[in-house]
């Protein structure tokens, strides 16, 4: 991928220079915004009834062409004109093979004084540039998937109802790559009975796409020096089951719930589990009108692994593109801007929740060196990293440092407690504690959980109980593996390092800055050990991978193994090491449906599979928690509530609780 390259105008416009073109007219880009897009999609009307619908609602406008990102705070104006204070959201998803720099986005947008409140969100959390979907925050009501790469072959990837096309970009005569039949297909393949488009060309080509593809197509006076301009509504009759079409080749991958909720029924949901998982799921659900019940077995919430002290954001981008690699960044991304936009008022006020400190991936080995070094140069993550020299590293993290690194400035940490804590404070939110899950069953519409001492019914369950979640009958064939970790904390007091670390820094071990006047570190790793008794010889192991770290840290051989304190806890991991988020398939149904697998990995299939309606998994997330679980649980609840989902097709597939049931099937272990 490449940034687009620009140049500017006297009057300050922008031309791209790989299409000879302006971004927007240069007789006035907003009011062309809002003659062509916004006019022609009558989205005033539209925004001003959904104003008047208690329903809560997700409006979904879809672009061709991100650019400046004029289009899209223009929406932003009207949509908060009429839809501030309303339950209602809005998704906006455009695509850009060509994304502007920060700098150059930051200036083409003070252009518009009057956009700034929403210019300056986005400039805010405008992603580096990575292939693949970034998920951003505009407002609590607004938010943006934003796809760089392709426009065809971004939107064959996305599982989304557009209500509203803006049919953009460079025109046909200088950008025919955009304007193809391929995009065209699934522009129609994304929309419904009610989706309307406009678009600033009426030349004969895209006309004939349109009417080809089943929208109508009228003419209208253009904008400026433009003659004409063409809009119009999807007129096709789309197939009843339009999941069959969104399967694509594996039909035993489901991306949407399958069922529906009675507009005027109560949406309940149980969520076992109250740690980091189940605390975003619980929060996500409440926004969005489920009365949600949490239970958790122990005395307090983030008891598990979510009860450490301090959490890391991190990513580790491989040094050769992959579907995972794609995941990660996407992942680490979004997770940064929820813990800054979503934890930005009690931060200013406690700074102990959420600190962005950067990190610094230290290579202590040649073949460490080798592989971080190779990230750099070939990985698509490179803008969200720099290489560090073992001088330039002492400098950032504050403490002497022997090796080279990467450093990540958009890292951090989190404490994971008072995230739980603050997600779980919510109306629409009952958290129970002392509520283990010994039962779950589907009865009619709703799912009874049975408990030692209570029965609960609600619409869904979510399990976000890590490793314990594959306890239950529906769920014993999820590839769940728990890991023991063992953490290490030590009172700052006359026994000290005499520095201590201004970032995150991770090697084999980890170390966080000064939080509370302590210095926490650690982990040990036991693969299927369940034990969470305090190791006095973990602590050791521990202070070991410390004082590789840095120098800074053998004057910790002054202080007895007892005047640490620490806790262990059990994480959840998978074979592959991705979670395990979606809807829980049947699996016994499964094998009997698609057994010819077995002998043959290519058996076409068309029926789609079999699931447990209404019951799903946020799982998996293992020591990346932090990162994984935010994009993670906007995905899982894009899917309950049948929105946009945030993240391409093929990465949901790998995410999916199926692909147990499909891989065993493959390699015949079932």
């Amino acid at each position: 991928m490449k940034h687009a390259n620009l140049e500017w105008d006297e009057s300050g416009t922008p031309c791209s220079l790989q299409f000879d073109d302006y971004y927007f007219s240069t007789d006035g880009g907003l009011d062309e915004t809002r003659y062509i897009f916004l006019e022609h999609n009558n989205l005033e009307d539209r925004f001003r009834s959904l104003a008047q619908q208690t329903t809560p609602k997700t409006f979904v406008i879809a672009e061709t062409g991100f650019g400046t990102g004029l289009n899209l705070l223009a929406v932003c104006q009207l949509w908060d004109k009429y839809l501030s204070e309303s339950n209602h959201t809005l998704e906006f998803i455009s695509t850009e093979k060509f994304p502007l720099t920060h700098k150059d986005m930051t200036r083409a947008l003070t252009t518009w004084p009057e956009l700034k409140p929403w210019a300056d969100a986005l400039t805010e959390n405008y992603p580096k540039m990575c292939t693949g979907f970034q998920k951003v925050i505009i407002s609590d009501q607004i938010s943006v998937i934003l796809a760089f790469g392709d426009a065809s072959a971004s939107f064959s990837k996305m599982v989304a109802d557009v209500d509203a096309w803006f049919l953009d970009g460079f025109s046909p005569s200088k950008n025919p790559e955009i304007w193809t039949s391929e995009l065209f297909a699934q522009i129609q393949r994304l929309s419904h009975k009610e989706t309307t488009y406009a678009t600033f060309t009426a030349a004969r080509v895209v006309r004939d796409l349109l009417s080809g593809n089943g929208f109508s197509v009228t003419k209208d006076k253009g904008f400026g020096v433009k003659r004409e301009m063409v809009y119009g509504s999807f007129i096709k009759e789309q197939p009843f089951d339009s999941q069959q079409e969104k399967a694509n080749s594996k039909p035993w991958f489901k991306s949407r719930a399958d069922i529906k909720y009675a507009t005027n029924k109560e949406k309940t949901a149980i969520i076992i589990g109250a740690g980091l998982a189940g605390a975003h799921t619980a929060s996500s659900l409440a926004k969005t009108g489920w009365r949600v019940t949490v239970l958790d077995k122990a005395d307090q919430i983030a008891s598990g692994a979510s009860g450490n002290y301090q959490g890391v954001i991190y990513t580790k981008p491989a040094s050769k593109e992959t579907k995972e690699d794609g995941f990660y960044l996407s992942a680490f991304q979004y997770a940064v801007q929820h813990f800054k936009c979503n934890f930005k008022p009690l931060t200013d006020k406690n700074a102990t929740l959420w600190k962005q400190t950067g990190l610094l991936q230290l290579a202590q080995t040649a073949d460490d060196e080798a592989r971080l070094q190779s990230v750099i140069t070939s990985s698509e993550g490179s803008d969200l990293m720099s290489w560090q020299t073992p001088e330039q590293a002492s400098t950032i993290s504050g403490i002497p440092l022997d090796c080279p690194a990467l450093f990540y400035p958009d890292s951090g940490w989190v404490n994971p407690v008072e995230a739980c804590r603050t997600l779980l404070q919510h109306e629409n939110i009952q958290v129970i504690c002392h509520q283990e899950a010994i039962n779950i069953e589907q009865a009619l519409d709703d799912w009874i959980v049975t408990t030692k001492d209570n029965t609960f019914k609600a619409n869904i369950v979510v399990l976000a109980a890590a490793w314990e979640s594959d306890r239950f009958e529906q769920t014993n064939h999820l590839n769940l593996t728990p890991i023991r970790g063992q953490v290490s904390r030590l009172a700052l007091n006359e026994a000290k390092p005499t520095a201590t670390p201004k970032v995150v820094i991770c090697s084999d071990a980890y170390v966080t800055p000064i939080d509370s006047n302590h210095l926490n570190f650690g982990a040990t790793f036991d693969l299927k050990d369940t034990d969470t008794q305090y190791r006095l010889e973990d602590v050791e192991k521990n202070v070991n991978k410390l004082k590789k770290i840095s120098r800074e840290f053998d004057s910790l051989n002054q202080i007895e193994l007892n005047q640490y304190e620490g806790r262990a806890a059990v994480r959840c991991i998978t074979n592959d090491r991705l979670p395990v988020v979606g809807q829980i398939n049947n699996h016994t149904a499964m094998l009997n449906q698609y057994g010819k697998l077995r002998k043959d990995k290519n058996w076409k299939y068309e029926e789609l599979g079999n699931y447990h309606s209404g019951l799903y998994s946020n799982l998996g997330h293992g020591s990346k928690g932090l990162t994984t679980i935010p994009i993670c649980t906007e995905l899982l609840c894009a899917m309950i509530n049948e929105t946009p989902l945030p993240l391409p097709q093929a990465l949901i597939d790998s995410l999916s609780p199926t692909r147990f049931t499909i891989k065993g099937l493959i390699r015949n272990k079932f």
